[in-house]
């Protein structure tokens, strides 16, 4: 009797410190097998949520022809006797902002373009700087030295490498080319005409299905630092590797024009240099704040590059490659001219990106070509 009672008030038997330490290591071990499961399937809604705003993009370029006729081009001028610089002009994102649920700011923005008594680049500017929330990627992780809204969609200009081709020389989605500019900067307007149209359905030779809208692009630092992917390159001499066909550069010239990138140093200036305000004024005409290019593929391992001294933010001056560019892994979103979305590979080739964004060059392409 006397052991049974012992053995009654004997305390509840509990985990030692080796157990208790292998539960935690457990834990541990199984926190570190779904920790990456859980931060995936965020990716992929952040993604699919991404490539809605693409669908809407297009969705509103739509309703923009359906309106005009045209697609929105990428150059929009201030009114007819307006003295102005030759680089104060607004984007194609400002054209489809009703159609984004952002009448107040195209309104805004509009009272400024369309009188020359109201005219105001710097307030024109802080328009642009906001941040329209179908035109930025949830993946994007924008850094803590940007002040201003960002962008992260760019119309396509082609396969042509320059930040503001002309209607004939562009041959992708849209064009860049101005209308009554200045002579000089600043100088006078001299026209009603606020831009050149877009293009029309019919300048789609290929048709709609086969020519890229708009894909992606990062927002940078708004530093001139060397922060590759986030930066770009500016100054680069177009001297150092011609494009023969500037259609379709090939293999060799691009990854000679990819090599000198990278080995540019110093920040920007006169010369070449580095750049960080990309994606910055999804409302300015300049390539990698409202487009991009097809030159070379998606994410390029190189620097984006421009040739020229003095760009504006982004890039408005001379030639260049300017490619889309995504926080997704090995992949970004795209949106067709139908309005279809997609999405491209960085494994793509270069000569089949190219067509790709190129709107008459015959070639057809499908999901599983590329």
């Amino acid at each position: 009797m006397h052991t049974s009672a012992a053995r009654d008030r004997r305390a509840p038997a509990g985990f030692t410190l080796v157990e208790l330490l292998v539960v935690i290591a457990i834990i541990g071990i199984l926190v570190g097998l779904l920790l990456p499961a859980v931060q995936s399937a965020r990716e992929t809604a952040r993604r699919s949520a991404c490539q809605n705003n693409m669908k809407q993009l297009g969705i509103a370029a739509h309703s923009y022809s359906s309106a005009q006729q045209t697609f929105p081009a990428n150059w929009y001028g201030p009114a007819m006797n307006t003295t102005s610089n030759g680089w104060e002009r607004a984007g194609g994102m400002y054209a489809i902002l009703p159609y984004v649920e952002e009448t107040k700011l195209f309104n805004d923005m509009q009272t400024i373009l369309s009188g020359s008594s109201s005219w105001n680049w710097g307030n024109l500017l802080t328009l642009m700087r906001t941040r329209v929330p179908a035109f930025s990627c949830p993946s994007e992780i924008p850094p803590a030295t940007l002040t201003n809204g960002w962008t992260n969609y760019g119309w396509s200009l082609g396969s042509y490498p320059s930040s503001n081709p002309s209607r004939s020389a562009a041959n992708g989605f849209t064009h860049a080319e101005a209308r009554c500019n200045p002579a000089s900067s600043p100088g006078v307007r001299t026209c009603p005409e606020r831009s050149w149209p877009g293009f029309s359905t019919s300048d789609f030779r290929d048709g709609l299905t086969n020519v890229l809208m708009a894909s992606e692009m990062l927002v940078g630092s708004n530093t001139n630092e060397a922060l590759f992917p986030r930066n770009y390159v500016l100054g680069m001499s177009d001297t150092i590797t011609p494009i023969v066909n500037k259609d379709f550069a090939t293999q060799a010239e691009i990854d000679a024009i990819g090599a000198a990138a990278g080995a540019v140093t110093g920040t920007s200036g006169s010369g070449a240099g580095w750049r960080g305000n990309n994606g910055g004024y999804f409302g300015w005409y300049g390539a990698l704040s409202s487009s991009i290019n097809t030159t070379v593929p998606p994410n390029w391992r190189f620097p984006s590059a421009a040739v020229g001294s003095g760009c504006g933010m982004a890039v408005d001056c001379g030639n260049g490659v300017y490619p889309p560019r995504s926080r997704h892994f090995g992949m970004v979103n795209a949106v067709m001219a139908d309005g279809a979305t997609t999405t491209f590979s960085d494994n793509i080739d270069a000569l089949t990106f190219q067509r790709i964004g190129h709107r008459r060059d015959g070639a057809k392409w499908t999901r599983d070509g590329q």
